[in-house]
């Protein structure tokens, strides 16, 4: 293990390690969890092989040789998405670290089979049903898991992997909060920090506000300071707007320490009634009532994260990713980099301990797969480029000079990542069979409807015999899962 976390750490310094949430990720989701699982720092790493240095390639023969030695009789492995996360892109002649290692150590190929987003999971279970041979697909915005376990869209990948290897072992307790009837279908590489609020520093010093970086410090950075700071500020008359963005239901939400549902002992529970929940609810409730969230009906429906930048908006939540490409892209949005910060999403006052929204990096193994085998040994090779415990040098520099952070910035992502590692929380309503899905996730009758005016306890008692009608079909669709 030694040996491992120092080649891993001398790779990491080769490249970057992409993003702590997940790009477009607009749902973390699995179940509720108390116990800590380990966040790692980079999600995609990159890497340009025309143009490593001496030096680094021997890291990479190094950090090859800790994968197991095992020869593929089929080299090429089916990836089937509305997107190729592995290959060069038109940004520059870089592929996935994960994939050169792949390619290095056992040859081996990936087959992009692209869709849309719209179609993914149609055209999915029309290339199952076809036998073409599919072998994995992109898990981590849950979308499609535990609903597409019962359906016979995946299967288990307990047989092709060692949870007692070096590699897997770190990710274990990890995969184990999503197994279903005692095996595993998600394949989890990593746990990432979710969703972030961002906020410019010019307008809270004007307002005379006490910076949230420096109530983190002491422990002040809570729903009620984050509320009063809100009130304090809005003022549409004088264009001065609260809260923005399109991610923010779920992440305040998490922060409760519960999901709306959740995996527990490998059968889907409803915790509608909790009174952690409850509290997110009318705290949400309270926020849309006092007008502190934007009113998007009066910009067309759409987010305005340039009143940021503007001074015109105090909060807008999203993942940390948004601020992870081109200043040119940002900087107009927010502001100049030196006035741009962010930090974690408040706290509840009262909980009793700091939950926070996670991200996932994860993939499932599609049933009838081709290769299960050259599968499993790529997810090998993305948890050997994602082991990174030690050496950031590259990605931090790159962070600065090509994504114009602070030093401040890179200090807090390194933080919210320790932060979010304690107590990550997910929310696995958007992978559920489609009816509950469209149910709790309705701005006019489920999650979201707090932000739309509308009181926790009508609309949980509207909906709360539905959902458990679902819920009990779901479990009992789980009978038929080997």
């Amino acid at each position: 293990m030694k040996n491992f976390k120092r080649y891993a750490a001398g790779l990491a310094a080769v490249m970057m390690a992409s993003s702590f949430a997940a790009c477009g990720s607009s749902s973390g989701t699995a179940e509720d969890t108390t116990t800590s699982a380990t966040t790692t720092t980079g999600v995609t790493v990159e890497i340009n092989t025309e143009t490593l240095a001496s030096e680094e390639q021997v890291t990479m023969d190094d950090v090859s040789k800790l994968l197991p030695d095992v020869e593929l009789e089929n080299k090429n492995i089916k990836w089937f998405s509305f997107y190729d996360p592995f290959h060069a892109t038109t940004s520059g002649n870089t592929k996935a670290l994960s994939l050169e290692l792949f390619e290095k150590k056992y040859g081996g190929t990936i087959e992009y089979i692209p869709t849309t987003w719209s179609q993914r999971f149609t055209d999915l279970s029309t290339n199952i049903l076809g036998g073409t041979g599919i072998d994995f697909i992109a898990g981590g915005d849950l979308d499609s898991f535990p609903k597409g376990i019962p359906n016979g869209q995946f299967e288990s990948y307990d047989s092709y992997v060692d949870f007692d290897s070096d590699l897997w072992n770190p990710v274990k307790e990890l995969n184990d909060k999503f197994s279903l009837k005692g095996k595993h279908y998600l394949m989890a590489t990593q746990a990432t920090a979710g969703e972030v609020v961002i906020y410019n520093k010019k307008t809270i010093e004007s307002q005379g506000f006490e910076d949230p970086v420096e109530l983190l410090d002491k422990g002040e950075w809570t729903w009620s300071t984050f509320k009063n700071m809100l009130l304090e500020y809005v003022d549409p008359e004088a264009d001065q707007y609260g809260l923005d963005g399109w991610f923010n239901e779920k992440p305040l939400m998490l922060t409760c320490g519960v999901a709306p549902v959740e995996l527990r002992d490998g059968q889907l529970v409803s915790n509608l009634y909790d009174e952690r929940l409850e509290k997110s609810m009318n705290f949400m409730y309270e926020l849309s009532q006092n007008g502190l969230v934007l009113d998007k009906s009066l910009f067309d429906w759409s987010e305005h994260p340039e009143f940021i930048g503007e001074g015109k908006e105090l909060f807008y939540i999203c993942g940390a990713y948004t601020l992870e490409g081109s200043p040119d892209i940002w900087n107009p949005k927010f502001g100049n980099s030196e006035d741009v910060m962010f930090v974690p999403v408040p706290k509840m006052d009262d909980a009793d301990e700091y939950y926070l929204p996670a991200g996932l990096e994860a993939y499932m193994l599609c049933k009838g797969a081709q290769n299960p085998e050259g599968v499993a040994r790529f997810m090998e090779c993305i948890l050997a480029a994602n082991s990174d415990t030690g050496s950031l040098e590259i990605a931090d520099r790159k962070r600065k000079d090509d994504y114009g952070w602070t030093d401040d910035m890179i200090q807090m992502r390194y933080r919210i990542n320790e932060m979010t590692a304690e107590h990550p929380m997910y929310s696995i309503h958007t992978g559920c069979p489609t009816d509950m899905y469209n149910i709790l996730d309705s701005g006019e009758y489920g999650i979201r409807a707090a932000f739309y005016g509308h009181d926790w306890p009508s609309v949980r008692d509207s909906l709360a015999d539905a959902v458990n009608v679902l819920i009990d079909e779901f479990n009992e669709s789980l009978d038929s899962v080997e």
